[in-house]
């Protein structure tokens, strides 16, 4: 009250003034305007941003590992096998006895706490 160098009636006048909400109902047109000025101007991408990914050897040699794996044990079986590798860092796909199958290989992130 001191800073503006009022009443204590006209400051709760004011006060009561702030806390009433005298804005007009806006019509839709109005509303979409007020939130298309509210947004931040950003400037959109012409491109879409390619992310290289870092190579995970670790996952390399597991796949790898499985692979030589498969070759060596199952044709000591009885059945023919063919391996396919999908994604070295991540699956798989086989096929044994006429069978159709995928191993894909997932590392899950670290919890946080």
């Amino acid at each position: 009250m001191s800073k503006l160098d009022l009443s204590r009636e006209e400051a709760e006048q004011m006060w009561l003034d702030e806390q009433e909400d005298n804005l007009p109902d806006l019509t839709p047109e109005q509303k979409a305007v007020a939130k298309e000025m509210a947004q931040a101007d950003r400037k959109k991408e012409s491109t879409p941003r390619k992310r290289e990914r870092k190579p995970d050897d670790d996952k390399r040699l597991l796949i790898e590992a499985f692979v030589e794996c498969l070759l060596c044990d199952v044709d000591k079986g009885k059945g023919k096998i063919t391996v396919d590798i999908t994604n070295p860092e991540r699956e798989i796909e086989f096929n044994y006895n006429n069978n159709r199958y995928r191993l894909t290989l997932s590392k899950p992130r670290k919890e946080k706490n």
